[in-house]
């Protein structure tokens, strides 16, 4: 009679056990399956630039889209992730936003911004994309202009910004050599380079589709 009784005790536990873990399953998909929901797929327009085309596409927040509109559209509380989507001669490559080359990098850290891929008010986040040429340039280069979200008049501005130096990435999705890099940047302040094409990429603010 004992032993039924441990038997049924122990069955019973088991039991409990199973439902605990049952329900806690349950919750958590309901709160992963939620967070899913929370976040909606935004894609810019498609910039062509020689054989290349480029596009951004953002994971971003969409559980209160609508509730404050700034000159662009809705603003998103904001974004998991915003990536470079590239497309060169039919070979692909994505590169992940913020954007910065190394040295941009320690400059921008030593000012308090730290980049990472989700993107929140005051972090730097991609702005457009231009093609561009130049006299004494082979072939095209695309300039990725960024800036720091809804936070634009407190933005670092000089050595190392993200908007003040842009980033410059070669057809093939390679950021250009610093020696080209140094030439069309004079050239962009002596507004000597030809933008064939611009699109917008700030999924923060509005739907670019």
């Amino acid at each position: 009679m004992k032993c039924i009784k441990m038997m049924v005790s122990k069955t019973y536990c088991n039991f409990l056990m199973y439902l605990m873990a049952f329900f806690g399953f349950c919750l958590f998909t309901e709160s992963v399956s939620a967070q899913s929901n929370q976040y909606k797929i935004y894609k810019s327009k498609l910039l062509q630039c020689g054989e290349a085309n480029f596009q951004v596409i953002s994971q971003c927040d969409d559980s209160n889209e609508g509730t404050e509109s700034g000159s662009a559209g809705p603003f998103r509380a904001s974004c998991l992730s915003s990536q470079l989507a590239i497309n060169w001669k039919g070979q692909q490559k994505i590169l992940n936003f913020p954007m910065a080359t190394t040295q941009q990098k320690k400059i921008l850290a030593s000012k308090g911004y730290v980049l990472k891929p989700e993107t929140k008010v005051g972090d730097w986040s991609p702005q457009s994309l231009a093609c561009g040429q130049a006299a004494g340039i082979s072939g095209h280069f695309v300039v990725i202009n960024q800036a720091t979200t809804n936070d634009i008049n407190h933005e670092y501005h000089g050595k190392g910004s993200l908007s003040d130096e842009p980033v410059l990435l070669n057809l093939n999705g390679t950021f250009t050599s610093e020696t080209l890099k140094a030439k069309i940047y004079a050239l962009l302040k002596q507004d000597q380079v030809k933008i064939s094409k611009v699109i917008g990429a700030n999924a923060i603010f509005a739907d670019e589709k």
